[in-house]
């Protein structure tokens, strides 16, 4: 009898002891599963840092490079357009932050909460529209399924673009603003909660990418440009998509973190960028540039480092000036996804081309003003500058390429749209540095190389559906340019 109780104190010790460790296990401070208002701040910052700034191949490393914003001091390989291997185009994307954004989509749902469901299809229908106008098709409609489907197929360019125009339509329509409305009272670091920015964001964002498609379908850019301004765009530079960044660490701006914490110095201004700047008497460029370093000849001013050189070529560094100390030097400096000003150059182009209604001229001088007051510019000087006989409005082909040139100069900072909107427009007509291995700048990023092993063969497809060279073919224009073979 004694053996039989002590066989069953055992046994009840043992549970016990195996639901305990279960219990320790399992860390109170790591929830396994929370509300989109918990979920949105990381994500919005994850997305933030990885399109914009310098520790990701869409901006400094890729887009804002190609496009000759910035030049690398050292290391060019990415300045003569040799990608290095592990360049995914933002491929991470997909678990760091799209699947977020997801899970808010499905959690709003699930609850019938509207407005967690509208800001998980915006964030989600932005983040694509950058992965694809950076590597073209991808997986979208079999993303997001886990172990059930690990090798999802790749979705056209343009079977995206459609699903991203049906869902921000369904965003801006589901949104509710009624003050009673359950949304977003805390984790909301872009907005702050306030549902009428979110609807203006999808309409805008809506915008942008109908203007994407003006050279391969037209109709389609057309009527989605027309309901997009009728849903409601930005109206100020209050409603511009932007992340404020924090004073103290570990939210402060990258551009600043990279120079500060990282103690990195690899990018300087690009020759091409601050001459243009020069040459229009831009008054941005205090902003954009610092003056360089010449304190050997007293004589600090602006200049640029030309693309595409070898490593130890061209001016000494103390010349080459650095990016503006709006961002390098402030730790609490915003960067944005979209802006007033951008939403302004795209109603200009749409108005130029018939699609809506209002003044062109009008729209892209109110553009470059809403562009130029974002960083503080005096009216005066922005009245100096609209002055100029070459920055007047022409009309016609020629108001394009203006329209098109001066959107180029107002996207700084934001290297992925700047990148798409050269390789749309032409605009401007940049030349490779002396050492590029590719006779123009790269019109795609290549696919993660993990692809090429754990999902080959969709990968195959995609490339041969496309008419690329290969998996990491950086030549061959995508759909949306309206230039592909």
């Amino acid at each position: 009898m004694r053996y039989q109780i002590l066989s069953v104190l055992a046994a009840v010790i043992a549970s016990t002891a195996c639901a305990d460790l279960t219990s320790v296990n399992r860390n109170p401070n790591g929830p396994t599963d929370v509300e989109p208002p918990s979920i949105l701040s990381n994500a919005i910052q994850t997305v933030v840092n990885g399109v914009d700034g310098p520790n990701n191949d869409l901006d400094i490393r890729g887009g804002g490079l190609w496009v000759q914003y910035y030049a690398e001091i050292q290391y060019r390989d990415e300045d003569k357009y040799i990608v290095r291997p592990g360049v995914d185009g933002g491929w991470d994307f997909y678990n760091r932050g799209l699947e977020d954004f997801q899970r808010m989509i499905d959690k709003g749902v699930a609850a019938g909460v509207p407005n967690w469901e509208a800001v998980g299809r915006i964030m989600k229908s932005y983040v694509f529209s950058v992965m694809t106008d950076a590597m073209g098709d991808i997986p979208y409609s079999e993303a997001f399924q886990g172990r059930a489907l690990l090798t999802p197929k790749y979705d056209t360019q343009q079977a995206i673009y459609t699903a991203l125009f049906a869902d921000l339509a369904k965003a801006s329509q589901e949104i509710d603003i009624d003050p009673g409305a359950i949304g977003f009272a805390s984790g909301d670091i872009m907005y702050g909660g306030d549902m009428t920015e979110w609807r203006k964001f999808a309409n805008s964002l809506r915008l942008r990418l109908a203007v994407h498609l003006s050279n391969v379908d037209a109709a389609t850019a057309q009527s989605e440009a027309q309901a997009a301004v009728a849903a409601g765009v930005f109206a100020s530079n209050t409603d511009n998509a932007q992340l404020m960044y924090l004073a103290s660490a570990p939210d402060q701006n990258p551009i600043y973190t990279n120079v500060h914490v990282d103690k990195r110095d690899d990018y300087g201004m690009s020759k091409t960028f601050v001459d243009s700047l020069l040459s229009w008497k831009d008054p941005r460029l205090p902003v954009f540039a610092q003056l360089n370093n010449d304190t050997i000849l007293a004589n600090r001013t602006y200049q640029g480092l030309p693309n595409g050189l070898n490593d130890g070529v061209g001016p000494a560094l103390f010349y080459i000036s650095r990016i503006g100390a709006f961002w390098r030097e402030t730790p609490a400096a915003p960067l944005a996804l979209l802006t007033y000003s951008e939403v302004l150059f795209l109603e200009a182009e749409a108005a130029e081309r018939g699609w809506i209604s209002g003044s062109a001229a009008t729209l892209y001088a109110d553009a470059i003003r809403a562009s130029m007051e974002q960083y503080g510019i005096a009216t005066a000087a922005i009245d100096a500058y609209l002055a100029q006989p070459r920055v007047a409005y022409a009309g016609g082909a020629a108001g394009l390429t203006q329209i098109a040139y001066q959107k180029w100069l107002s996207l700084f900072t934001q290297g992925p749209e700047g990148w798409t909107e050269v390789r749309r427009t032409g605009v401007p007509a940049l030349v490779p540095g002396p050492n590029a291995v590719l006779p123009s700048i790269p019109e795609r990023l290549p696919y993660a190389d993990n692809e090429q092993v754990l999902n080959r063969a969709n990968v195959d497809a995609a490339v041969a559906a496309q008419g690329f060279k290969s998996s990491t073919d950086l030549t061959t224009p995508l759909w949306f340019t309206g230039r592909q073979p």
